[in-house]
């Protein structure tokens, strides 16, 4: 088998992401006499202008967005942006901000519809080792978040409620994480940030107008409009950004634990910022938490392997600037259709390759193919092809067949999953 080593780029800026969402209570004290619905619009607004100039970059993209696409776009706007929000800071106003309270602890279920979602929607596998990892960072995350393991249950009539929105919040930001991902399969990590921040302004902003709060507006300050562009630049706009950049080419079921370094993050800064002062399981949560999810950034399952032929193509790849490798399909091949980052081996020499799968709807074809790309050389003479065995490993599923309806807008997304597959490689 072929051995090469996935990038830790992934999950590295997911990381740098989670930290940096940690310093965003920081600098939100400042807006506390605006309402939260306010907040979210300024926000996203203050992010969509400054994002702009690099959404115009990716025109081709959003010029190429299907009816579906679009769905799932407001979808993960409306349930993360904006109710997610909403309904967090609903359950907090039900227990008066109190802290561990039920409501936080009900926030750290969010992993557990990620990890369903993923592997429901997604299909990525849960293995026992996975759940091992997963499950001991999430209890690390228990015991981080709430000293000594004890959560306050003193929080009022309001306390049923408050667990309930809860609930609701936990399900629309994990949800939206597989939703996410979806998104990413056919756009860059850019376009679906610039356009998360674009749906979210336009929905909050007809919230504000229909409840009644665009009055608040004329009451907003300078120092406050300046802080809302530090957030756009930090915890906003730029750590989701780092954060879609890394999801790309990170599963769910991983980057969702990953996010638990936010907690670690937010007590650390305590200490820094406030001069708190931790109880020793909190320490020692940190670092378990910490290692359980280098752990699971290791994980990689046994990849299929499969050997086969060079076979007579029909030349669209080279014309497209994409020259693919066209491969007899072995009788035993049993994965789905898709797209998927590979590694090559031909005679003695190894290639880093995207490698289709399936039919081809932009040129109307319904017989499956197999052709592979090589993303270390733009391409191979025939001598050192033809006759010889190659080896085939795959090793992450980028996206499933779609139809782009083009050969412009194929050769445009192809170009995308060139880029996937170099960073799951990498």
């Amino acid at each position: 088998m072929l051995k090469k080593k996935l990038s830790i780029k992934g999950p590295v800026f997911i990381v740098i992401a989670a930290m940096l969402w940690a310093l965003d209570g920081v600098f939100r004290r400042s807006l506390y006499s605006l309402s939260p619905l306010v907040i979210v619009f300024l926000e996203h607004a203050v992010g969509t202008l400054l994002i702009f100039p690099f959404l115009l970059r990716g025109w081709k993209e959003i010029r190429s967005l299907t009816k579906k696409e679009l769905a799932v776009l407001g979808g993960i706007s409306l349930l993360s942006s904006l109710l997610g929000t909403l309904w967090f800071t609903t359950a907090l106003l039900k227990t008066n901000f109190i802290p561990f309270s039920v409501v936080f602890l009900l926030q750290k279920v969010q992993p557990v519809f990620v990890i369903f979602t993923a592997w429901l929607v997604l299909k990525e596998r849960i293995t026992k080792q996975y759940l091992l990892w997963a499950g001991m960072a999430l209890v690390a995350a228990y015991f981080v978040t709430f000293p000594g393991g004890i959560v306050s249950f003193a929080t009022g009539t309001g306390t049923l409620e408050a667990a309930l929105y809860a609930l609701a919040a936990a399900f629309a930001w994990g949800s939206s994480t597989v939703f996410s991902k979806i998104a990413l399969e056919t756009k860059s990590d850019t376009v679906v940030t610039g356009l998360r921040f674009f749906i979210t302004s336009i929905l909050a902003g007809a919230a504000v107008v229909v409840f009644g709060q665009s009055q608040v507006l004329s009451t907003v300050t300078l120092p406050q409009i300046g802080m809302f562009v530090v957030i756009a630049l930090s915890t906003g706009m730029v750590a989701l950004s780092l954060y879609y950049k890394g999801l790309a080419v990170t599963e769910a079921k991983v980057s969702t634990i990953l996010e638990l370094v936010f907690p670690v993050s937010a007590v650390l800064l305590d200490i820094i910022v406030y001069k708190s002062v931790l109880a020793p399981s909190q320490y020692l949560a940190a670092v378990v938490l910490l290692f359980a999810a280098f752990r699971l950034t290791k994980l990689r399952e046994k990849g299929v392997v499969f050997t086969s032929k060079k076979i007579k193509g029909k030349g669209r790849g080279k014309k497209m600037g994409f020259p693919t490798i066209n491969l007899a399909i072995p009788k035993m091949l049993s994965i789905e259709d898709g797209i998927y980052a590979v590694c090559v081996k031909i005679g003695s020499a190894s290639y880093k390759g995207a490698m289709h799968f399936g039919p081809i709807p932009a040129f109307g074809e319904t017989h499956k193919s197999l052709e592979v790309y090589l993303l270390d050389t733009k391409n191979l003479p025939n001598s050192k092809v033809v006759g010889k065995s190659i080896e085939v490993e795959v090793v992450r599923r980028i996206r499933p067949v779609m139809n782009f309806g083009s050969p412009v807008l194929l050769a445009d997304q192809i170009s995308l999953d060139v880029r996937h597959a170099e960073a799951i490689l990498r």
